[in-house]
């Protein structure tokens, strides 16, 4: 590896005391597996399948309702058009916020692959960025689909360092390829000139899109 798959650049380094594969970007704190390591689009799809997300996992649901409630309702009027990237099977948060008043369209490459049609006032990503293999591109696109003062709010686990990485719980889903840190959505703002609304500091973030 000699680039940073958000960022591009060629501040990146191994994290030798990992497993084999994890590079840690010194520039805009991304971590992540280099291509070669990863799953294969079969083995993917089949790990995604033993997982119980749906409207009948109450935990499920829950964190979902704590989502909506601390990173879209604040800052969010429940009206307009939005969309749920990475939706999974389930598409449960597509139901909740619909019952919220969102007119909510679903992406998700394996699940509902047709290309959504922005701009959306509000787009959502939960527990899907730590599986992008592209995350400099996807981001963009998430950026292109939101209106102009449009919302975006994330969930994935953030990470708390290269040292802290190495035992980290949450590397070792072979299906976690991506992780972000706080500072890895502050550098972001900072270079797209976004606004930072909310942030728990552990795994969910609200941006917000300039006007034009």
């Amino acid at each position: 590896m000699t680039n940073c798959l958000l960022c591009e650049t060629k501040s990146i380094h191994q994290i030798e005391a990992a497993a084999p594969g994890y590079y840690h970007c010194r520039e805009c704190d991304l971590i992540f597996l280099a291509p070669k390591f990863r799953l294969d689009a079969e083995q993917e799809k089949e790990h995604y399948e033993t997982h119980n997300n749906t409207l009948d996992n109450p935990g499920y649901v829950q964190m979902f309702e704590k989502f909506i409630s601390n990173a879209v309702l604040p800052y969010v009027y429940p009206n307009g058009r939005a969309l749920d990237f990475g939706c999974g099977p389930g598409q449960v948060l597509q139901v909740l916020l619909e019952r919220r008043g969102f007119r909510t369209d679903v992406y998700d490459p394996y699940y509902a692959p047709q290309e959504p049609q922005g701009p959306y006032r509000l787009v959502t990503s939960t527990e899907a960025l730590e599986h992008v293999y592209e995350p400099g591109k996807v981001w963009q696109k998430l950026l292109l689909l939101l209106e102009a003062g449009g919302t975006l709010a994330v969930m994935t686990n953030f990470h708390q360092g290269p040292e802290a990485f190495v035992n980290w719980w949450y590397r070792r889903d072979p299906t976690h390829v991506t992780f972000f840190s706080e500072d890895t959505f502050a550098w972001l703002a900072k270079q797209q000139g976004l606004k930072i609304l909310y942030s728990d500091g552990k795994k969910t973030i609200t941006l917000k899109k300039q006007d034009e």
